[in-house]
Protein backbone atom coordinates (compact mmCIF):
# COMPACT_ATOMS: atom_id res chain seq x y z
CA UNK A 1 0.00 0.00 0.00
CA UNK A 2 2.92 2.29 0.82
CA UNK A 3 4.36 2.14 -2.69
CA UNK A 4 0.99 2.07 -4.47
CA UNK A 5 0.01 5.49 -3.14
CA UNK A 6 3.29 7.03 -4.39
CA UNK A 7 2.96 5.36 -7.80
CA UNK A 8 -0.67 6.51 -8.18
CA UNK A 9 0.22 10.06 -7.16
CA UNK A 10 3.10 10.24 -9.66
CA UNK A 11 0.97 8.80 -12.48
CA UNK A 12 -1.76 11.32 -11.75
CA UNK A 13 0.65 14.27 -11.76
CA UNK A 14 2.35 13.11 -14.98
CA UNK A 15 -0.99 12.63 -16.75
CA UNK A 16 -2.20 16.05 -15.58
CA UNK A 17 0.93 17.71 -16.97
CA UNK A 18 0.57 15.75 -20.21
CA UNK A 19 -3.10 16.78 -20.56
CA UNK A 20 -2.29 20.47 -20.08
CA UNK A 21 0.51 20.24 -22.64
CA UNK A 22 -1.81 18.55 -25.13
CA UNK A 23 -4.57 21.14 -24.61
CA UNK A 24 -2.00 23.91 -25.06
CA UNK A 25 -0.70 22.25 -28.24
CA UNK A 26 -4.27 21.95 -29.53
CA UNK A 27 -4.39 25.73 -29.54
CA UNK A 28 -8.14 26.36 -29.47
CA UNK A 29 -8.67 27.10 -25.77
CA UNK A 30 -8.39 30.71 -24.59
CA UNK A 31 -5.77 31.27 -21.87
CA UNK A 32 -8.43 31.80 -19.22
CA UNK A 33 -9.72 28.26 -19.77
CA UNK A 34 -6.22 26.76 -19.81
CA UNK A 35 -5.38 28.51 -16.53
CA UNK A 36 -8.69 27.39 -14.98
CA UNK A 37 -8.13 23.76 -16.01
CA UNK A 38 -4.53 23.89 -14.75
CA UNK A 39 -5.60 25.26 -11.36
CA UNK A 40 -8.35 22.64 -11.11
CA UNK A 41 -5.90 19.80 -11.88
CA UNK A 42 -3.41 21.15 -9.30
CA UNK A 43 -6.12 21.34 -6.62
CA UNK A 44 -7.37 17.83 -7.38
CA UNK A 45 -3.85 16.42 -7.24
CA UNK A 46 -3.08 18.21 -3.96
CA UNK A 47 -6.33 16.95 -2.40
CA UNK A 48 -5.57 13.46 -3.68
CA UNK A 49 -2.07 13.47 -2.20
CA UNK A 50 -3.38 14.68 1.18
CA UNK A 51 -6.16 12.08 1.32
CA UNK A 52 -4.07 9.13 0.14
CA UNK A 53 -1.46 9.80 2.85
CA UNK A 54 -4.04 9.81 5.64
CA UNK A 55 -3.72 7.00 8.18
CA UNK A 56 -7.43 6.23 7.97
CA UNK A 57 -7.78 3.07 5.89
CA UNK A 58 -11.26 3.95 4.58
CA UNK A 59 -10.14 7.39 3.43
CA UNK A 60 -7.11 5.84 1.69
CA UNK A 61 -9.34 3.34 -0.12
CA UNK A 62 -11.77 6.04 -1.22
CA UNK A 63 -8.89 8.27 -2.39
CA UNK A 64 -7.42 5.42 -4.47
CA UNK A 65 -10.81 4.84 -6.13
CA UNK A 66 -11.08 8.58 -6.86
CA UNK A 67 -7.52 8.58 -8.21
CA UNK A 68 -8.33 5.67 -10.52
CA UNK A 69 -11.37 7.54 -11.86
CA UNK A 70 -9.31 10.74 -12.22
CA UNK A 71 -6.50 8.90 -14.04
CA UNK A 72 -9.03 7.22 -16.36
CA UNK A 73 -10.61 10.57 -17.22
CA UNK A 74 -7.16 12.08 -17.84
CA UNK A 75 -6.29 9.26 -20.23
CA UNK A 76 -9.59 9.72 -22.07
CA UNK A 77 -8.99 13.48 -22.23
CA UNK A 78 -5.50 12.96 -23.68
CA UNK A 79 -6.89 10.44 -26.19
CA UNK A 80 -9.58 12.77 -27.51
CA UNK A 81 -7.22 15.75 -27.53
CA UNK A 82 -4.69 13.73 -29.57
CA UNK A 83 -7.39 12.75 -32.05
CA UNK A 84 -8.45 16.39 -32.37
CA UNK A 85 -4.84 17.49 -32.90
CA UNK A 86 -4.44 14.89 -35.65
CA UNK A 87 -7.69 16.08 -37.24
CA UNK A 88 -6.45 19.66 -37.42
CA UNK A 89 -3.07 18.50 -38.72
CA UNK A 90 -4.50 16.37 -41.54
CA UNK A 91 -7.94 17.91 -42.03
CA UNK A 92 -6.80 21.33 -43.25
CA UNK A 93 -4.41 22.58 -45.90
CA UNK A 94 -4.91 19.14 -47.43
CA UNK A 95 -5.95 20.05 -50.96
CA UNK A 96 -4.74 17.60 -53.59
CA UNK A 97 -6.06 17.43 -57.14
CA UNK A 98 -5.85 14.37 -59.36
CA UNK A 99 -6.34 14.50 -63.10
CA UNK A 100 -6.86 11.08 -64.63
CA UNK A 101 -6.19 10.60 -68.34
CA UNK A 102 -7.26 7.63 -70.45
CA UNK A 103 -6.07 6.42 -73.84
CA UNK A 104 -9.10 4.96 -75.64
CA UNK A 105 -9.48 2.82 -78.74
CA UNK A 106 -12.51 1.17 -80.34
CA UNK A 107 -13.62 -2.04 -78.66
CA UNK A 108 -13.34 -3.84 -81.98
CA UNK A 109 -9.58 -3.12 -82.11
CA UNK A 110 -6.78 -4.80 -80.15
CA UNK A 111 -4.02 -2.20 -80.33
CA UNK A 112 -1.44 -1.99 -77.59
CA UNK A 113 -0.02 1.37 -76.59
CA UNK A 114 3.31 0.76 -78.32
CA UNK A 115 1.51 -0.21 -81.56
CA UNK A 116 -0.34 3.09 -81.99
CA UNK A 117 0.67 5.15 -85.02
CA UNK A 118 -1.64 8.10 -84.39
CA UNK A 119 -3.61 9.63 -81.53
CA UNK A 120 -6.01 12.57 -81.20
CA UNK A 121 -6.15 15.05 -78.33
CA UNK A 122 -7.92 18.28 -77.39
CA UNK A 123 -5.99 21.49 -77.82
CA UNK A 124 -7.19 23.03 -74.53
CA UNK A 125 -5.96 20.17 -72.35
CA UNK A 126 -2.37 21.15 -71.54
CA UNK A 127 -1.37 18.05 -69.56
CA UNK A 128 -2.22 15.64 -72.36
CA UNK A 129 0.01 17.63 -74.74
CA UNK A 130 2.91 17.38 -72.30
CA UNK A 131 2.41 13.65 -71.80
CA UNK A 132 2.10 12.93 -75.53
CA UNK A 133 5.57 14.34 -76.13
CA UNK A 134 6.91 11.37 -74.18
CA UNK A 135 5.07 8.79 -76.31
CA UNK A 136 6.64 7.27 -79.39
CA UNK A 137 3.62 7.90 -81.62
CA UNK A 138 4.17 9.15 -85.15
CA UNK A 139 1.12 11.42 -85.51
CA UNK A 140 -0.36 13.49 -82.70
CA UNK A 141 -3.46 15.22 -84.03
CA UNK A 142 -4.89 18.29 -82.31
CA UNK A 143 -8.67 18.85 -82.21
CA UNK A 144 -10.69 21.87 -81.15
CA UNK A 145 -13.91 19.93 -80.56
CA UNK A 146 -14.45 16.77 -78.56
CA UNK A 147 -17.27 15.89 -80.95
CA UNK A 148 -14.93 15.91 -83.94
CA UNK A 149 -12.36 13.96 -81.94
CA UNK A 150 -14.85 11.25 -81.05
CA UNK A 151 -16.37 11.15 -84.55
CA UNK A 152 -12.98 10.55 -86.18
CA UNK A 153 -12.35 7.69 -83.74
CA UNK A 154 -15.72 6.11 -84.53
CA UNK A 155 -15.12 6.60 -88.27
CA UNK A 156 -11.67 4.97 -87.84
CA UNK A 157 -9.82 8.02 -89.16
CA UNK A 158 -7.62 7.83 -86.07
CA UNK A 159 -6.64 4.82 -83.98
CA UNK A 160 -6.92 6.34 -80.52
CA UNK A 161 -7.77 9.37 -78.45
CA UNK A 162 -6.60 10.66 -75.09
CA UNK A 163 -9.21 12.16 -72.78
CA UNK A 164 -9.38 13.59 -69.30
CA UNK A 165 -11.68 11.40 -67.16
CA UNK A 166 -13.85 14.43 -66.37
CA UNK A 167 -14.31 15.06 -70.09
CA UNK A 168 -15.63 11.53 -70.48
CA UNK A 169 -18.24 12.20 -67.78
CA UNK A 170 -19.16 15.42 -69.55
CA UNK A 171 -19.31 13.78 -72.97
CA UNK A 172 -21.56 10.98 -71.70
CA UNK A 173 -24.43 13.47 -71.41
CA UNK A 174 -24.63 13.62 -75.23
CA UNK A 175 -23.06 10.27 -76.17
CA UNK A 176 -23.81 7.77 -73.41
CA UNK A 177 -22.57 4.97 -75.65
CA UNK A 178 -18.95 6.18 -75.53
CA UNK A 179 -17.99 3.61 -72.89
CA UNK A 180 -19.80 0.84 -74.80
CA UNK A 181 -17.99 1.54 -78.07
CA UNK A 182 -14.52 2.21 -76.64
CA UNK A 183 -12.09 0.65 -74.21
CA UNK A 184 -9.24 2.04 -72.16
CA UNK A 185 -5.80 0.62 -72.92
CA UNK A 186 -3.78 2.93 -70.72
CA UNK A 187 -4.35 5.42 -67.90
CA UNK A 188 -2.18 7.79 -65.92
CA UNK A 189 -2.73 10.30 -63.13
CA UNK A 190 -1.28 13.76 -62.59
CA UNK A 191 -1.31 14.89 -58.97
CA UNK A 192 -1.06 18.46 -57.82
CA UNK A 193 -0.87 19.83 -54.28
CA UNK A 194 -2.62 23.14 -53.62
CA UNK A 195 -1.37 24.18 -50.21
CA UNK A 196 -0.53 27.43 -48.46
CA UNK A 197 2.42 27.47 -46.11
CA UNK A 198 1.27 30.19 -43.75
CA UNK A 199 0.68 30.68 -40.04
CA UNK A 200 -2.31 32.92 -39.34
CA UNK A 201 -1.88 35.05 -36.22
CA UNK A 202 -4.83 37.41 -36.48
CA UNK A 203 -8.33 37.25 -37.92
CA UNK A 204 -9.23 39.43 -40.90
CA UNK A 205 -12.23 39.53 -43.26
CA UNK A 206 -11.86 36.84 -45.93
CA UNK A 207 -13.58 35.30 -48.95
CA UNK A 208 -13.75 31.52 -49.25
CA UNK A 209 -14.82 29.74 -52.44
CA UNK A 210 -16.91 26.59 -51.90
CA UNK A 211 -16.97 24.15 -54.80
CA UNK A 212 -19.44 21.27 -54.67
CA UNK A 213 -18.13 18.35 -56.69
CA UNK A 214 -20.52 15.71 -57.98
CA UNK A 215 -17.88 13.39 -59.40
CA UNK A 216 -19.12 9.84 -60.01
CA UNK A 217 -15.60 8.54 -59.42
CA UNK A 218 -16.09 8.83 -55.68
CA UNK A 219 -12.72 10.54 -55.27
CA UNK A 220 -13.04 14.09 -54.03
CA UNK A 221 -9.50 14.76 -55.32
CA UNK A 222 -10.59 14.08 -58.91
CA UNK A 223 -11.18 17.07 -61.15
CA UNK A 224 -14.83 17.23 -62.15
CA UNK A 225 -17.63 19.63 -62.87
CA UNK A 226 -18.41 21.97 -60.02
CA UNK A 227 -22.14 21.74 -59.39
CA UNK A 228 -22.20 24.00 -56.34
CA UNK A 229 -20.49 27.38 -56.44
CA UNK A 230 -20.57 29.63 -53.44
CA UNK A 231 -18.49 32.47 -52.05
CA UNK A 232 -18.51 32.76 -48.27
CA UNK A 233 -17.54 36.21 -47.02
CA UNK A 234 -16.62 36.30 -43.33
CA UNK A 235 -16.07 39.35 -41.14
CA UNK A 236 -14.95 38.06 -37.71
CA UNK A 237 -15.09 41.45 -36.00
CA UNK A 238 -18.67 42.15 -37.13
CA UNK A 239 -19.59 38.49 -36.62
CA UNK A 240 -21.23 38.43 -40.03
CA UNK A 241 -21.23 35.84 -42.80
CA UNK A 242 -22.50 36.42 -46.33
CA UNK A 243 -23.23 33.45 -48.61
CA UNK A 244 -23.19 34.27 -52.32
CA UNK A 245 -24.45 31.46 -54.58
CA UNK A 246 -23.69 31.36 -58.29
CA UNK A 247 -25.66 29.14 -60.73
CA UNK A 248 -23.64 26.29 -62.23
CA UNK A 249 -24.61 27.21 -65.82
CA UNK A 250 -23.43 30.83 -65.57
CA UNK A 251 -21.92 31.70 -68.96
CA UNK A 252 -18.55 33.26 -68.09
CA UNK A 253 -15.05 33.54 -69.47
CA UNK A 254 -12.78 30.96 -67.89
CA UNK A 255 -9.72 32.62 -66.42
CA UNK A 256 -6.86 32.99 -68.89
CA UNK A 257 -8.78 31.61 -71.88
CA UNK A 258 -9.74 33.14 -75.20
CA UNK A 259 -12.49 32.35 -77.67
CA UNK A 260 -15.82 31.05 -76.43
CA UNK A 261 -17.04 31.59 -72.90
CA UNK A 262 -18.06 28.55 -70.87
CA UNK A 263 -20.44 27.29 -68.24
CA UNK A 264 -19.08 27.86 -64.74
CA UNK A 265 -19.58 24.17 -63.93
CA UNK A 266 -17.04 23.26 -66.63
CA UNK A 267 -14.32 25.26 -64.87
CA UNK A 268 -13.96 22.42 -62.36
CA UNK A 269 -12.60 20.19 -65.12
CA UNK A 270 -9.46 22.33 -65.11
CA UNK A 271 -9.11 22.39 -61.32
CA UNK A 272 -10.43 24.38 -58.40
CA UNK A 273 -7.89 27.16 -58.98
CA UNK A 274 -9.46 27.78 -62.40
CA UNK A 275 -12.90 28.04 -60.78
CA UNK A 276 -11.57 30.38 -58.10
CA UNK A 277 -9.79 32.73 -60.51
CA UNK A 278 -12.78 32.73 -62.86
CA UNK A 279 -15.05 33.93 -60.06
CA UNK A 280 -12.46 36.51 -59.03
CA UNK A 281 -12.69 37.84 -62.59
CA UNK A 282 -16.51 37.81 -62.57
CA UNK A 283 -16.88 39.71 -59.27
CA UNK A 284 -13.62 41.67 -59.27
CA UNK A 285 -12.72 40.41 -55.79
CA UNK A 286 -9.91 38.45 -54.12
CA UNK A 287 -10.73 34.95 -52.93
CA UNK A 288 -8.43 33.89 -50.11
CA UNK A 289 -9.14 30.17 -49.75
CA UNK A 290 -10.99 27.31 -51.38
CA UNK A 291 -12.98 24.35 -50.07
CA UNK A 292 -14.01 21.47 -52.31
CA UNK A 293 -16.94 19.47 -50.96
CA UNK A 294 -17.59 15.96 -52.25
CA UNK A 295 -21.20 14.92 -51.91
CA UNK A 296 -20.32 11.24 -52.33
CA UNK A 297 -18.91 11.45 -48.79
CA UNK A 298 -22.35 12.49 -47.56
CA UNK A 299 -23.46 8.84 -47.41
CA UNK A 300 -20.81 7.78 -44.93
CA UNK A 301 -21.10 10.71 -42.55
CA UNK A 302 -24.92 10.86 -42.55
CA UNK A 303 -25.16 7.16 -41.71
CA UNK A 304 -22.50 7.56 -39.03
CA UNK A 305 -24.58 10.17 -37.18
CA UNK A 306 -27.78 8.18 -37.53
CA UNK A 307 -29.38 10.12 -40.39
CA UNK A 308 -30.49 13.72 -40.76
CA UNK A 309 -33.81 15.62 -40.75
CA UNK A 310 -34.61 17.97 -43.61
CA UNK A 311 -37.67 20.15 -44.19
CA UNK A 312 -38.91 19.86 -47.78
CA UNK A 313 -41.13 22.53 -49.32
CA UNK A 314 -42.82 20.02 -51.64
CA UNK A 315 -43.63 16.35 -52.20
CA UNK A 316 -41.74 14.45 -54.92
CA UNK A 317 -39.66 11.37 -55.69
CA UNK A 318 -35.98 11.97 -56.40
CA UNK A 319 -34.61 11.02 -59.81
CA UNK A 320 -31.03 10.23 -58.81
CA UNK A 321 -30.25 6.63 -57.96
CA UNK A 322 -26.62 6.27 -59.02
CA UNK A 323 -23.25 6.77 -57.34
CA UNK A 324 -24.56 5.34 -54.07
CA UNK A 325 -27.64 7.59 -54.03
CA UNK A 326 -31.05 6.03 -53.51
CA UNK A 327 -34.27 7.09 -55.23
CA UNK A 328 -36.37 8.46 -52.41
CA UNK A 329 -39.93 9.60 -51.78
CA UNK A 330 -39.80 13.03 -50.17
CA UNK A 331 -42.92 14.41 -48.50
CA UNK A 332 -43.62 18.04 -47.81
CA UNK A 333 -42.42 18.81 -44.30
CA UNK A 334 -39.91 16.95 -42.13
CA UNK A 335 -38.15 13.88 -43.59
CA UNK A 336 -35.59 11.67 -41.84
CA UNK A 337 -33.00 10.58 -44.41
CA UNK A 338 -30.28 7.94 -44.49
CA UNK A 339 -26.96 8.57 -46.24
CA UNK A 340 -28.00 7.32 -49.72
CA UNK A 341 -31.32 9.19 -49.43
CA UNK A 342 -29.59 12.42 -48.34
CA UNK A 343 -27.23 12.23 -51.33
CA UNK A 344 -30.16 11.74 -53.70
CA UNK A 345 -31.97 14.72 -52.14
CA UNK A 346 -28.82 16.87 -52.41
CA UNK A 347 -28.52 16.07 -56.13
CA UNK A 348 -32.18 16.61 -57.04
CA UNK A 349 -32.98 19.40 -59.49
CA UNK A 350 -35.61 18.02 -61.88
CA UNK A 351 -38.39 18.20 -59.30
CA UNK A 352 -38.12 21.99 -59.09
CA UNK A 353 -39.06 24.76 -61.48
CA UNK A 354 -35.92 26.64 -60.35
CA UNK A 355 -33.77 23.59 -61.13
CA UNK A 356 -30.17 24.14 -60.05
CA UNK A 357 -31.01 27.18 -57.97
CA UNK A 358 -33.23 25.06 -55.74
CA UNK A 359 -30.67 22.25 -55.69
CA UNK A 360 -28.18 24.73 -54.22
CA UNK A 361 -30.63 25.35 -51.37
CA UNK A 362 -31.06 21.60 -50.81
CA UNK A 363 -27.32 21.04 -50.64
CA UNK A 364 -26.94 23.90 -48.17
CA UNK A 365 -29.74 22.29 -46.17
CA UNK A 366 -28.03 18.87 -46.13
CA UNK A 367 -24.69 20.32 -45.02
CA UNK A 368 -26.39 22.39 -42.31
CA UNK A 369 -28.33 19.31 -41.13
CA UNK A 370 -25.10 17.29 -40.91
CA UNK A 371 -23.52 19.92 -38.67
CA UNK A 372 -26.66 20.33 -36.53
CA UNK A 373 -27.22 16.58 -36.13
CA UNK A 374 -23.56 16.05 -35.26
CA UNK A 375 -23.82 18.37 -32.27
CA UNK A 376 -27.10 16.80 -31.14
CA UNK A 377 -25.94 13.20 -31.54
CA UNK A 378 -25.37 11.67 -28.10
CA UNK A 379 -23.23 8.86 -29.52
CA UNK A 380 -20.76 11.22 -31.22
CA UNK A 381 -18.28 10.86 -28.33
CA UNK A 382 -18.25 7.08 -28.77
CA UNK A 383 -17.68 7.53 -32.50
CA UNK A 384 -15.49 10.61 -32.19
CA UNK A 385 -12.52 9.30 -34.17
CA UNK A 386 -14.72 7.79 -36.89
CA UNK A 387 -16.71 11.02 -37.13
CA UNK A 388 -13.56 13.15 -37.55
CA UNK A 389 -12.27 10.79 -40.25
CA UNK A 390 -15.61 10.87 -42.12
CA UNK A 391 -15.89 14.64 -41.78
CA UNK A 392 -12.33 15.06 -43.07
CA UNK A 393 -13.22 13.01 -46.16
CA UNK A 394 -16.13 15.33 -46.91
CA UNK A 395 -13.85 18.11 -48.20
CA UNK A 396 -10.41 19.23 -49.37
CA UNK A 397 -9.14 22.74 -48.62
CA UNK A 398 -6.12 25.03 -48.64
CA UNK A 399 -7.29 26.70 -45.42
CA UNK A 400 -4.51 26.35 -42.79
CA UNK A 401 -5.43 24.81 -39.45
CA UNK A 402 -4.07 27.91 -37.69
CA UNK A 403 -6.94 29.96 -39.15
CA UNK A 404 -9.62 27.50 -38.02
CA UNK A 405 -8.08 27.33 -34.54
CA UNK A 406 -8.14 31.12 -34.29
CA UNK A 407 -11.84 31.21 -35.19
CA UNK A 408 -12.67 28.54 -32.58
CA UNK A 409 -10.53 30.25 -29.93
CA UNK A 410 -12.08 33.62 -30.72
CA UNK A 411 -15.57 32.17 -30.46
CA UNK A 412 -14.84 30.46 -27.13
CA UNK A 413 -13.42 33.72 -25.83
CA UNK A 414 -16.64 35.73 -26.00
CA UNK A 415 -19.27 33.42 -27.58
CA UNK A 416 -20.91 36.26 -29.52
CA UNK A 417 -23.63 35.21 -31.99
CA UNK A 418 -23.11 35.33 -35.77
CA UNK A 419 -25.41 36.80 -38.40
CA UNK A 420 -25.74 34.89 -41.67
CA UNK A 421 -27.11 36.48 -44.84
CA UNK A 422 -27.63 34.88 -48.25
CA UNK A 423 -27.72 36.19 -51.80
CA UNK A 424 -27.99 34.55 -55.23
CA UNK A 425 -26.85 36.15 -58.46
CA UNK A 426 -29.35 35.87 -61.29
CA UNK A 427 -29.35 35.37 -65.03
CA UNK A 428 -31.44 34.39 -68.05
CA UNK A 429 -31.46 31.03 -69.78
CA UNK A 430 -29.92 30.76 -73.24
CA UNK A 431 -28.19 28.37 -75.63
CA UNK A 432 -24.61 28.88 -76.76
CA UNK A 433 -21.31 27.26 -77.74
CA UNK A 434 -18.89 26.65 -74.87
CA UNK A 435 -15.11 26.65 -74.56
CA UNK A 436 -14.97 23.08 -73.26
CA UNK A 437 -17.52 21.59 -75.66
CA UNK A 438 -17.24 23.57 -78.95
CA UNK A 439 -19.26 22.29 -81.86
CA UNK A 440 -22.61 22.09 -80.13
CA UNK A 441 -25.00 24.52 -78.48
CA UNK A 442 -25.56 23.86 -74.78
CA UNK A 443 -27.86 25.38 -72.20
CA UNK A 444 -26.20 28.33 -70.46
CA UNK A 445 -27.29 31.20 -68.21
CA UNK A 446 -26.32 34.70 -69.22
CA UNK A 447 -25.30 36.62 -66.08
CA UNK A 448 -27.43 39.56 -64.99
CA UNK A 449 -25.00 42.48 -64.75
CA UNK A 450 -27.06 44.39 -62.20
CA UNK A 451 -27.32 41.30 -60.02
CA UNK A 452 -23.54 40.81 -60.07
CA UNK A 453 -22.86 44.46 -59.28
CA UNK A 454 -25.21 44.36 -56.31
CA UNK A 455 -23.67 41.10 -55.01
CA UNK A 456 -20.15 42.48 -55.43
CA UNK A 457 -21.07 45.64 -53.54
CA UNK A 458 -22.42 43.57 -50.65
CA UNK A 459 -19.26 41.44 -50.56
CA UNK A 460 -16.95 44.45 -50.59
CA UNK A 461 -19.01 46.26 -47.95
CA UNK A 462 -18.62 43.32 -45.56
CA UNK A 463 -14.91 42.88 -46.33
CA UNK A 464 -14.15 46.57 -45.79
CA UNK A 465 -16.48 47.30 -42.87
Amino acid sequence: MKYIKYIISIISIVLSICLINKLNKLGILPNKYLILISILLVILNVIGIILIHKNNKLIKTISIIIYILFISLSIIGIKYTNETINFFKNGFNNNIEIKKYNVLILKTNNYKLEELRNIGYLENVVESKTYLNELDIEKKLEYKSIYELYKDLIDKKIQSIILDESYIELFEEDYNEILDKTKIIYSFDIKKEIKKDEKIKELKPINIYISGSDSRSGLIESNSRTDVNMIITINPEKRKILLTSIPRDYYVRLHGTTGYKDKLTHSGIYGIEMSKHTLEDVFGIKIDYTVKVGFNSVIEIVDLIGGIDINSDKTFTTHCGDGGAEKTYIKEGINHLTGPQALSYARERYAYIEGDNHRIQNQQQVLEAIITSSFKNKNIIKQYKEFLESFKNLYRTDIPDSLIKLYIKNQLEDNKPWTIEKQVVKGTGDSNITYSMPGRYLYVMNPDKESIEKATKNINNLINS
